[in-house]
């Protein structure tokens, strides 16, 4: 396995991590959340949650989140994109 495949496994994982720790806080919250399904209608409330939230160091944390996650989906674009215009 190349370096480029370890990259692409961890991406995967940490996109799944992100989404679910956008799921766990939206349950906390008292949000309804599906265990498989409705991550875009997750990721949309959570991004409005992160804009109304009033308490700065909690807003971070849920930006950290966002960005964390826009950050593996990057790679899960870009990496395969290598792995392919590499062969």
């Amino acid at each position: 396995m190349s370096w480029l495949g370890i990259g692409l496994i961890g991406a995967i994982v940490f996109t799944l991590h992100s989404f679910q720790q956008i799921k766990m806080i939206l349950k906390d919250k008292g949000h309804h959340v599906g265990m498989m399904t409705g991550w875009i209608e997750d990721y949309r409330r959570f991004k409005e949650l992160t804009r109304q939230e009033t308490d700065e160091p909690t807003r971070y944390k849920y930006q950290r989140i966002l960005n964390g996650l826009y950050l593996a989906m990057a790679g899960l674009v870009f990496i395969p994109l290598l792995m392919i215009l590499g062969k």
